[in-house]
């Protein structure tokens, strides 16, 4: 990566569901134009992403590395050019554990205002899935030059 490209980290609350398949999604349609990476506030102490994302990911034909939970730090919180949250929840909790860094926090649904992206951990499939495909969405539409 250059200097000159911009740097993403998206953030959920266990980096186990929905941060892991944006950042996934991003970086297919993006490419080498930015720099994605995804953590959580409280990850989940399992390894990989949840078998639900992993399958969703399969079924779009988007390629991934084996996914390791993360929590965000302060290293990432000077390294990333922008964090894009998936939910107000984690952005308020966010804005008031880093209230230096809230300048760097925008919500993954700017631009997308009918969208909502509630934590489909414990959802049936059906719900799962409009979750995913919610990010999906998300993900082939977001203009990141206004982010």
């Amino acid at each position: 990566m250059t200097t000159s490209n911009k740097s993403f980290c998206v953030i959920c609350i266990a980096n186990y569901c929905r941060s892991p398949v944006a950042e996934n999604l991003l970086k297919k349609r993006f490419g080498q134009k930015y720099e994605f990476f995804s953590a959580g506030i409280s990850p989940i102490s399992q390894p990989n992403m949840d078998a639900r994302s992993l399958a969703f990911l399969k079924e779009n034909n988007v390629n991934h590395d084996f996914h390791t939970p993360k929590k965000i730090n302060k290293k990432m919180l000077n390294y990333f050019d922008r964090f894009l949250v998936v939910d107000y929840y984690v952005l308020n909790q966010l804005n008031i554990a880093y209230p230096k860094y809230k300048y760097k926090f925008q919500s993954l649904t700017k631009q997308f205002a009918d969208i909502n992206i509630l934590d489909p951990y414990h959802l049936q499939a059906d719900e799962y899935i409009k979750v995913m495909n919610d990010i999906k969405h998300i993900s082939e539409n977001i203009n990141l030059e206004e982010m």
